[in-house]
Formats: C-alpha cells, sequence, structure tokens
C-alpha cells in the first residue's frame, strides 16, 4: 500500500474540513428519517447513557418517560460471532434494520435497543406479557425470549450469535443486570443463551486477579478486540470494595494504561489521558458514579465505539482511499481499483471502508464526484455536460440523476438557484 502524502497542519485541516463536509452531504443525502428511526437513535443514546456516559438521574428520567420504559427491567446482551472466530468483523449489519428486526420480534414488550458496540448489542427489557417485580423468577421467560431473539437473528443475517441475560433490576441500577448478562457471554456455545442464574451451576468459572486483568485489558485494547471492555469489567468491580480515594487511584491508573496500549501502535494515534483537565469533576464523583465515569472515559479512549457522524481520520485505509479518490474520481474506477491500490481484497476492503467512515465505497465517489460538480457548475463557460465529463461520469442524462438524488435538483436547476441568489 502506498504512503499517503502529509503536507503541512493547514493544508491537513483544509483537507479534513474539505471530508467532513462532504461527509455532511452524504448523511443528507442517504438518510430520510422517519419518527420511528428517531427514537431508535433516541433509545441508543438512553442505553448507552445508562451503561457508560454517566447522564444525570433527571436526563435519564426524562428520556425514560419518552420511550414509555418501566422502573424495572432486565439487559439481554447479544454478541455476533465473526467465522473461524478470529477477532476480524467479518460481517456488514445495517443498524437501522437490526433495530426494526428485534423490536419486531419482541414487539409484546417494551425496549429499549442500545448501540452495537463492537460486535455486541443490549437490549433492555423493561415490560411485557409477563410482569416485571423485585424478586420474581423470570429466568425461563427472559431465557425463551432470548433464544427465540438469537435464532431469528442467526437465520436472516446468517451469522453465529450467543446471549447473555441479566437480573431484574431497578433502571437506574441496569448496569449490574449488564454486567451480569455480560459474565454469562464466556459460557456460551454459539446459538445458546445463558441467564445469570445459571452460572453457579457451570463448572468452576475462571476469576481473573487485577493483575491479571489489567494486563489482559492492555493487550486486548492493543489489538482492538471487543473483550477489552470485559477485562476493564473485571478489574472495576475488584475496586468497588475500595474507598473512593482509592478507587480515583486506580481508576486514572488503569485509564493512562488503556491510553499508553492505545498508541503502541499508533491506533487512532490517541492523545494521553489528560486527569488533570478531568481532576475537578472527577473529584466531585463518589462510590459507582466514578465506575461509571471510569467506563465512559474508555469507552472515549480506545475508540471502539464509533460515531456514524464520525470519519476515523487515523485509519491508514481511509487516508490512502481518500488520496485515491481525490486524484482519479474523474477516471473510471471501481471498488476493484481502489482494493488493488491499498492491497486488500475487494470484499475486505468494502467491509472496512464502511466500517471507518459509515458509509460504503460508492457512496463516497459519488458524493465527491457531486460535490466537485458543484464547484464546476459555479464556472459560466462550462456546460452541464463538460461538467458531467470532468468529474468522471460518461451520461449526462445518468450523471443527472445522480445528482438530482444526492442535491434534490438537477444540475440545471442547481445552477438558475445558484444565479438567483447572487448578487
Amino acid at each position: 500500500m502506498k504512503t499517503p502524502n502529509v503536507n503541512s497542519k493547514n493544508n491537513i485541516d483544509l483537507d479534513k474540513e474539505f471530508w467532513d463536509s462532504l461527509h455532511t452531504e452524504i448523511i443528507k443525502a442517504n438518510q430520510d428519517f422517519t419518527q420511528k428511526d428517531l427514537f431508535s437513535y433516541l433509545e441508543k443514546s438512553f442505553v448507552f447513557s445508562l451503561f457508560f456516559r454517566g447522564a444525570s438521574h433527571k436526563e435519564l428520567s426524562i428520556i425514560r418517560n419518552l420511550l414509555k420504559l418501566k422502573d424495572l427491567g432486565y439487559l439481554i446482551l447479544l454478541e455476533f460471532l465473526p467465522q473461524d472466530r478470529t477477532n476480524i468483523i467479518d460481517f456488514d449489519i445495517d443498524e437501522l434494520t437490526l433495530y426494526y428486526l428485534i423490536k419486531d420480534e419482541l414487539k409484546d414488550y417494551t425496549t429499549a435497543i442500545g448501540p452495537m458496540i463492537y460486535n455486541r448489542i443490549s437490549i433492555l427489557i423493561t415490560d411485557g406479557p409477563n410482569a416485571l417485580a423485585p424478586g420474581l423468577d423470570t429466568k425461563t421467560n427472559s431465557l425463551c425470549i432470548t433464544s427465540k431473539l438469537i435464532n431469528t437473528l442467526q437465520k436472516k443475517f446468517q451469522i453465529e450469535i450467543i446471549g447473555g441475560v441479566g437480573n431484574v433490576q431497578s433502571i437506574h441500577s441496569i448496569y449490574t443486570s449488564y454486567l451480569e448478562a455480560m459474565s454469562c457471554l464466556y459460557y456460551c456455545s454459539p446459538g445458546e443463551a445463558i441467564h445469570v442464574q445459571d452460572l453457579n451451576e457451570l463448572e468452576a468459572q475462571q476469576v481473573y486477579e487485577y493483575k491479571e486483568a489489567e494486563k489482559h485489558m492492555m493487550n486486548s485494547v492493543r489489538h482492538r478486540k471487543s473483550d477489552a471492555y470485559d477485562y476493564f469489567a473485571l478489574m472495576m468491580n475488584k475496586i468497588r470494595h475500595l474507598s473512593d480515594n482509592a478507587k480515583r487511584n486506580k481508576i486514572i491508573e488503569a485509564l493512562v494504561l488503556a491510553t499508553h496500549a492505545a498508541r503502541i501502535d499508533g491506533m487512532d494515534e490517541a492523545d494521553y489521558f489528560n486527569y488533570t483537565y478531568h481532576i475537578d469533576a472527577f473529584m466531585e464523583l463518589k462510590g459507582d458514579q466514578l465506575i461509571e465515569w471510569a467506563f465512559q472515559k474508555f469507552v472515549d479512549i480506545t475508540g471502539l465505539v464509533k460515531s456514524n457522524n464520525v470519519i476515523d481520520y487515523s485509519n491508514k485505509i481511509v487516508q490512502a482511499t481518500k488520496e485515491y479518490l481525490e486524484n482519479h474520481y474523474a477516471d473510471e474506477i471501481s471498488l476493484e481499483d481502489v482494493a488493488e491500490y491499498v492491497n486488500m481484497s475487494p470484499q475486505y476492503f468494502s467491509k472496512l471502508i464502511k466500517k471507518n467512515t459509515g458509509f460504503n465505497f460508492i457512496d463516497w465517489l459519488s458524493m465527491l464526484r457531486v460535490k466537485k460538480a458543484k464547484e464546476l457548475l459555479t464556472n459560466p463557460n462550462l456546460t452541464v455536460k463538460e461538467v458531467c465529463f470532468l468529474v468522471g461520469y460518461k451520461d449526462p442524462n445518468y450523471f443527472s440523476r445522480i445528482f438530482k438524488k444526492k442535491i434534490g435538483m438537477t444540475p440545471s436547476e442547481y445552477i438558475k438557484n445558484r444565479n438567483q441568489l447572487a448578487p
């Protein structure tokens, strides 16, 4: 793979600004949100806040009321298994499609579905045909729900899935159910679901001491493995009994080590964790608030949770792809051409580029061409047909259709609009 050219900081900033604006235009062109779609994002935000972001009780209560969630619930955690049990995510699942499929399967229940974190998704169930109550045995029913859901998703996506189920907790303590569900995943076979109450019946569990968990956490962060969260959770569980001051020291130490591990191979080119920046707010936290805060920062540091509205500029494949598209967008290029340029198979390149940008190759190429076309259409000396050829299209009619799909108007309408708005 060729090494991308790097110029001055100003050029890098301008380059980033251009691609950020391109990314925004792709979002506008590709997304036509319904109210249901917006609720899916609200749910993701709510569930993520419960576990990692540490939002206030007031904020969570407002969102909980909007989603009509009850006071008690339990957590189902599903893990999608890559083929051959490797650490490479070799599948590509549209989160919105997954969301609606789960919603349909659980239509008789009141649920909130979290974001896809690496290869896991969490589902909060707070109500349904069988009422939830403190101390009530929900194991049989919750395992039945989880098993049916796994079967449905496996058939749909042709991917092996495992599931863990936690106990009923209050919404504001649902993190406990999350940890319980996560602990079950260690013992699942493909296609299996396990409830936390069954763990005592299993053979001797493997228990990691703090330092061993710390070592595994750093190795997993370095190699971008999803079990980095599991080892970090084990570390946090080990320090729960400590005083708040002792917790703070251990948390700062763990986060600095995680940042160091993230930087070893240049992953995300992360800055070292600057605890002095957070010290005032950190010192005001107590008890489990410290643990919640630690998870939030750990997620930020590791970067395994990628927002669909952020391009991972640190990724070398993204950099090389950008360079190639900028130099060849006017040529007749294909996915295979770019894959060859970065020395990857077309299939793996396609999945990797979508994972790190949120969009597929054709989206990027067509939107880049349209963005360049918009700039050229401001030149009164160029015809629409000439612009069409200059940005890599051979058929003016096809170019017009693509332009209208992305911008909402034809090239001719765009020119007329600009002329009317011109002073």
